[in-house]
C-alpha cells in the first residue's frame, strides 16, 4: 500500500483551483515558543533529526494538511467543494499535494543535496552507535563472510533511511487526510494529527528496537545460531520489523479514509494506480 500511495502523493493536481488557491497563501509563520523548543533541544535533537529528517517534515505536514481540510470545513467550502466531480477524496488529494508541494518544500526534501547531508549524518550516528551501544554484531574470525558485515549494515541501514522518508511522508499524508473526517476544528485537527502520527512513529520505532534488538537476538541464541549467522540474519530482521510496523498504521489508516469518504472501488484503483 506505501508504494502505490507514494506514487500518488508524487503526482500533484497542479491544475485544480484549491490547489493553486492554497498553494498562492502565505507561508504561515512558525510560533516563537516552537522555535524557542528547537533551540534548547537542538544539541539533543539535531543528529537524529537529520537522519530521519522525512520524519520531521511529516510532523509539519501531518498538521498542516489536516488543518486546511478543518479549516475549509469550518468556513463552510469543504461541504460545496466536495459535490464537484472531484468529490471528497479528490478535494483531500488536492489540498495534500498543495501543503506538500508548497513553497517547493518537497522538492527540497527529495533534493540531493538533502540526501548528501542525511547520508553523512546517518555514518556519524552509525559510528557513535557502534562504538557506545555496539550495535553491529562482533564476529570472530577472517572469512569471506566476516568480512561482509559490515557492508551488509550499511545497506540494510540506507535501505531504512529509504524507507523511513518514504514511509514517514505517506503516513503524514494519511494522517492529515484521516484526522478531519472525525473532528471539524483546525486546532483540534491540528493537534489530533501530531498526536496521531508521533504515536505511530514511536511505535514503529520501539518496536524495532524491541524485537530486532532484544527479542531477536535472545531468539536466534536459544535456537542455537551461530553468531556469524545472527550476525547476517539481524540486519534483516530489523529492517522488515520497521517497515512492517508503520506499513500496518499505513494500510489501515487508508481504508478507514476510503470507507469515511465513501471511496468507490474504481476511485481507488485510479488513485492508487
Amino acid at each position: 500500500m506505501t508504494w502505490k500511495l507514494w506514487r500518488w502523493v508524487q503526482t500533484p493536481v497542479v491544475r485544480h483551483p484549491v490547489y493553486q488557491r492554497i498553494v498562492t497563501m502565505p507561508q504561515v509563520i512558525m510560533p516563537w515558543y516552537v522555535g524557542c523548543a528547537f533551540i534548547v533541544l537542538s544539541p539533543i535533537i539535531l543528529l537524529p533529526g537529520m537522519v530521519f529528517l522525512s520524519g520531521v517534515y511529516g510532523i509539519r505536514w501531518a498538521v498542516q494538511i489536516a488543518g486546511s481540510i478543518a479549516y475549509e470545513r469550518e468556513n463552510g467550502m469543504y461541504e460545496l467543494l466536495v459535490l464537484t466531480p472531484a468529490g471528497r477524496i479528490g478535494i483531500n488529494r488536492a489540498i495534500m499535494s498543495a501543503n506538500l508541494f508548497r513553497n517547493e518544500s518537497f522538492e527540497q526534501l527529495q533534493s540531493l543535496g538533502a540526501w548528501v547531508i542525511r547520508g553523512f549524518f546517518t555514518l556519524t550516528l552509525m559510528m557513535i552507535a557502534t562504538s557506545t551501544m555496539g550495535i553491529i554484531n562482533p564476529v570472530d574470525g577472517e572469512s569471506a563472510l566476516a568480512q561482509v558485515v559490515v557492508p551488509l549494515y550499511l545497506v540494510t541501514m540506507g535501505a531504512a533511511i529509504y524507507i523511513d522518508h518514504v514511509q514517514s511522508i505517506v503516513l503524514a499524508v494519511v494522517v492529515g487526510m484521516l484526522v478531519p473526517t472525525f473532528t471539524t476544528r483546525r486546532i483540534d485537527a491540528g493537534a489530533a494529527a501530531l498526536i496521531l502520527y508521533l504515536v505511530c512513529q514511536v511505535c514503529t520505532y520501539v518496536l524495532t528496537l524491541l524485537i530486532g534488538f532484544n527479542i531477536a537476538p535472545y531468539w536466534l541464541e536459544g535456537m542455537g545460531v551461530s553468531a556469524m549467522t545472527q550476525a547476517l540474519i539481524l540486519p534483516f530482521i530489523r529492517l522488515v520489523v520497521f517497515a512492517a510496523s508503520r506499513e500496518g498504521c499505513i494500510y489501515y489508516f487508508w481504508r478507514v479514509i476510503v470507507r469515511e469518504m465513501n471511496t468507490t472501488p474504481s476511485e481507488v484503483q485510479i488513485m492508487t494506480h
